[in-house]
């Protein structure tokens, strides 16, 4: 009688629906819930890039205690002259440029009123580590045999043209998204920055914004 019971019991549990049961070990690459990262972003307005072919224009800078993860890198230009289609290449430097002469203002995403976090109300989410940096004036690159990263065309219209541009849109959170590790930093002494390979039209400007988490 007892066999039977047990039995019984069983197949009552087997029978039962899924929802009722609770699975307390998540699957790999299974998301179980939304854990925001600490999050900040900074927005340039009326760069005047460097000219010169092979400069380092925008640069991020890691962090001596945080793992900086670049989310996303968005830049758009227009010229006064001729429409131009511009290749950016991004590009990850184990040294750090020196000399050259930031930006200044809302020109330079590393102007610390100008950084954002995503969420002031999180503690550790209040002051950002990386550091930021927009050039008028090349820096020296003291790295000379960079990671490539990613490259993507600026097409940057003429200033009072109706035709839109096209954006040069490095976006490593749509990676992530898939479980792709996405470009990132760990110290203070790497960086990457968008370096323009060719020459750029002079009376050029360019407007832009850079996300990041840091863990």
């Amino acid at each position: 009688m007892k066999r039977f019971l047990l039995a019984t019991a069983l197949g009552l549990g087997l029978m039962a629906p899924a929802s009722a049961q609770i699975n307390t070990v998540p699957q790999v690459g299974l998301t179980t819930g939304y854990l925001a990262k600490n999050t900040y972003s900074s927005a340039f307005f009326g760069l005047a890039p460097v000219l010169t072919a092979g400069t380092d224009e925008v640069c991020i800078t890691g962090s001596a205690t945080k793992v900086v993860r670049v989310q996303r890198i968005t830049i758009y230009g227009t010229t006064a002259t001729s429409t131009q289609n511009l290749v950016l290449n991004l590009v990850r430097r184990a040294s750090l440029d020196t000399g050259g002469t930031a930006a200044s203002t809302t020109a330079n995403p590393g102007i610390a009123t100008q950084i954002a976090s995503r969420d002031t109300g999180q503690t550790p989410n209040t002051a950002s580590t990386a550091v930021l940096v927009s050039y008028t004036a090349a820096p020296t690159i003291v790295d000379t045999a960079p990671v490539y990263v990613d490259s993507q065309n600026l097409y940057m219209p003429l200033v009072a043209s109706v035709s839109a541009g096209g954006a040069a849109d490095f976006h490593f959170a749509r990676d992530a998204e898939n479980n792709v590790q996405v470009a990132t930093l760990r110290g203070a002494t790497q960086q990457i920055c968008v370096n323009n390979a060719t020459t750029i039209l002079a009376a050029s400007l360019w407007n832009g914004v850079i996300v990041w988490t840091e863990e």
